[in-house]
């Protein structure tokens, strides 16, 4: 008798039968991704063109947008290969044309200073600028090098700054060279075996071996020793050793027969 009437206070209560349990936020979510994504998978595949002018709208209407809102990047993997975007992107395993401008050393030297006109520009590399460590005593930062023929609204380096930059570039080419191509290294190229330029010795030359397209010209040796600071009419140059500069090989005499 006390066991049924144990039974009864224990028995479901009648409304557990007939609620159903709902789903949780999560499982909405789920369901919601998997049909945003057979919508992708099912729809027709767009041009590469009409996809960058979708993305680029979507860019220009989140900015009227709360900035809660984000923009996916699951309609343009799920549309075009990525393998596609890349070769678009970068043409493919073709290298872009690109010249590299050759300058002369007395070109080169007479931007190796501080600036002295109102319209030049300091280095981009500031405190870090490598003109301000050739003489702890006379620190100052070296104007930005104007290559010929190129105009840039951006910033750009001086001298000292583009050669050590190319430098370690140089051997990172050649001990660490990347798995995929890359670009020029170098701002610009000098010349050397020449009367009045840049001896062999003082110059960084691609060896044939190497990847000749990233540096096809020379380039100055980068050393804080090869220089030291003068001061010209107020104005703080750079000069470089002696014995930076050619030297023809002197004639050697005919000995009397």
């Amino acid at each position: 008798m006390q066991e049924a009437q144990t039974f009864q206070k224990m028995q479901i209560p009648a409304n557990w039968n007939t609620n159903k349990r709902q789903r949780s936020s999560r499982s909405r979510g789920d369901s919601q991704r998997k049909k945003s994504r057979c919508v992708y998978e099912q729809a027709e595949p767009v041009s590469l063109n009409e996809l960058c002018s979708s993305i680029c709208q979507t860019i220009l209407d989140s900015k009227s947008k709360q900035a809660s809102e984000t923009l996916t990047f699951e309609t343009v993997l799920s549309n075009v290969p990525y393998q596609k975007i890349l070769e678009n992107l970068f043409g493919g395993c073709a290298m872009p044309d690109c010249t590299v401008p050759v300058v002369t050393k007395a070109y080169e030297e007479s931007y190796m200073r501080e600036c002295m006109y109102q319209h030049e520009k300091k280095c981009v590399m500031g405190l870090e600028c490598e003109c301000r460590f050739i003489d702890k005593e006379n620190q100052f930062t070296g104007v930005e090098f104007a290559i010929p023929g190129q105009t840039h609204s951006t910033p750009q380096m001086c001298v000292l700054c583009s050669r050590k930059l190319t430098q370690k570039l140089y051997y990172d080419m050649l001990y660490r060279p990347p798995v995929t191509h890359v670009g020029t290294i170098q701002r610009y190229g000098v010349l050397c075996s020449v009367e009045g330029e840049y001896s062999i010795d003082y110059v960084l030359t691609m060896p044939p071996h190497g990847p000749v397209q990233c540096m096809p010209y020379p380039s100055p040796v980068h050393s804080r020793n090869n220089y030291s600071i003068k001061v010209h009419s107020a104005t703080r140059y750079i000069v470089q050793r002696p014995e930076s500069a050619f030297r023809p090989p002197s004639l050697i005499p005919a000995s009397n027969a």
